[in-house]
């Protein structure tokens, strides 16, 4: 399945957002309860 060139680029900033968050959120969930 090919992504069209105008959709790429945001799909990976999409994907890079929600690894971002994901792993800010599991830094969270470490710390807090300490």
């Amino acid at each position: 399945m090919k992504i069209p060139c105008e959709l790429q680029i945001p799909a990976i900033v999409f994907s890079l957002e929600a690894v971002f968050i994901i792993g800010l959120s599991l830094i969270f969930l470490v710390l807090v309860p300490r």
